[in-house]
């Protein structure tokens, strides 16, 4: 059967393009059906510039090929073929109905940070499976971070950089053209290493974050020399960021490869816990006490205590006299001790009064009795699963251990562990909170089921880890507990 040819493209007669989606300085991509196996797909074509060059066609097929090796990531582009039809090369590819990042960052709202966290998280854990398998992206930047219906980041492009510099065609092209993410080495000429993409990648969260690029010139070539000469901006200069973000930033910006972060994951996990600073301290100031008005975190209910202690003899001594003087009167009047029921009330009163320090101490002491608490004061306030597991994280943050396990549950049922974000993730949120809360034993069978999702599988299998300790120890891990039970 002959091709079929639509448009300015020709597809094999499996492939029934649908419509434009957009053009780049190496190729164009286009929306087609896959008839045979009836799916939409995303068909990404050489551009004529470089069709007409053999050798960069053979280039482009095996550094396609190549990145097919690594996009049974969940966040990386699944690519389903790789060909060549009437001397033009194409690679059939998912679509992702999402856009892209760079599309997501032009609208007029800002990104919500946790979004943003959870696609940085996504493109870091691709790109250090992809460094592993000796794969340089070369072109990181939010155009090649795509996202489907779901919120779900793959990343794109793998290896096809390379193709660039090494034609002569993009000298200015395709190199300028993304300036904004080019590392100093790049920028100077030298070979693109697994440090060029973490820099770009630090760039990208600059941006999702601060709102703006950390370096603006009006042109390319402009940029290109901010990125070998000039300090990177203070994000919390021009955005609302704890200053701890400036130094992660900073970091993974620069100048010479061997001062950054050694993986993508890494300064990822650095960027979170400088964000997380600042989100663990609000609830501290404002809503802990609220909240968890039963427990004494703050001074004022720590000095509530010797106060009641002072007072205990007084009020003893006082219930004494009453009970001594009702029995005089009663002898004198030959009737009952009435007097003693108002004595023995205000002696429970005094002693309850005593003893509530002593049980918030007891809940200091023993963490899992007190995130028990507030498991009903957190009802999940929706049934979207992004929406659940965010909730989840967030109240992890707040101690609320039993809570975030209610919205957790929630959040994985129905959910598949092959979907990263939010199910994957929320999975290992639940596990995390059932181990805080005292509840290891629980805790391991969740996050076995997560391990069968390969992103971040370091972290996964290091709280399965703490989770099988705490159940052979028989103690509470991260507590301070020993193996044995001492006794007082």
């Amino acid at each position: 059967m002959p091709p079929v040819t639509q448009g300015r493209i020709a597809l094999p007669d499996r492939y029934r393009v649908v419509r434009h989606i957009a053009n780049g300085g190496m190729a164009s991509v286009w929306a087609a059906e896959d008839e045979l196996l009836g799916r939409l797909v995303a068909v990404k074509v050489l551009a004529p510039g470089f069709a007409a060059d053999a050798s960069a066609t053979r280039r482009f097929k095996r550094e396609a090929r190549a990145a097919a090796r690594v996009s049974d990531h969940p966040n990386v582009v699944t690519i389903f073929d790789v060909g060549e039809h009437e001397d033009h090369a194409f690679i059939v590819m998912e679509h992702c109905a999402g856009g892209t990042v760079a599309e997501r960052l032009r609208r007029p709202t800002p990104v919500p940070r946790a979004a943003a966290m959870r696609w940085l998280e996504g493109a870091a854990s691709a790109l250090d499976y992809a460094h592993s398998r000796e794969i340089v992206h070369r072109d990181v930047k939010p155009g090649n971070l795509l996202l489907d219906t779901a919120g779900r980041v793959a990343v794109a492009d793998f290896g096809i950089a390379r193709i660039a510099t090494d034609t002569a065609l993009t000298q200015t092209g395709q190199v300028l053209g993304t300036a904004a993410y080019l590392s100093p080495e790049q920028a100077l000429g030298k070979q693109a290493t697994d440090a060029s993409d973490r820099y770009a990648l630090a760039v990208v969260a600059y941006e999702l974050l601060a709102r703006r690029k950390p370096f603006e010139g009006d042109l390319p070539a402009a940029q290109a020399r901010q990125h070998i000469e000039s300090p990177v901006p203070p994000a919390s200069e021009v955005s609302a960021l704890p200053k701890a973000v400036d130094a992660v930033l900073e970091r993974g910006l620069a100048k010479d490869p061997a001062a950054r972060p050694a993986t993508a994951t890494e300064f990822v996990d650095d960027l979170r816990a400088a964000l997380d600073d600042q989100e663990e301290t609000a609830p501290t100031q404002v809503a802990a006490p609220a909240r968890f008005h039963r427990d004494p975190p703050t001074p004022p209910p720590t000095a509530a205590a010797p106060a009641a202690r002072d007072r205990r003899p007084f009020l003893v001594a006082l219930a004494a006299i009453v009970f001594v003087l009702a029995a005089v009167i009663a002898a004198l009047a030959g009737g009952g001790g009435g007097g003693g029921g108002d004595s023995q009330d205000q002696t429970t009163a005094a002693s309850t009064h005593q003893t509530t320090p002593a049980r918030h101490k007891a809940k200091k002491k023993k963490p899992a009795a007190t995130t028990s608490q507030p498991q009903t004061q957190a009802p999940p306030a929706t049934t979207d699963k992004s929406a659940l597991a965010a909730q989840g994280h967030s109240l992890i943050a707040q101690g609320n251990y039993g809570g975030a396990i209610e919205v957790l549950r929630q959040a994985v049922k129905d959910c598949p562990v092959s979907t990263t974000d939010p199910c994957a993730y929320a999975l290992f949120d639940l596990g995390h909170a059932l181990r805080l809360a005292g509840r290891p034993a629980e805790a391991i069978p969740v996050l076995q089921q997560r391990l069968q999702n390969p992103d971040q599988r370091g972290v996964v299998q290091h709280e399965l880890d703490l989770a099988e300790a705490a159940v052979n120890g028989g103690g509470k891990p991260g507590k301070g507990h020993g193996k044995g039970k001492k006794k007082d």
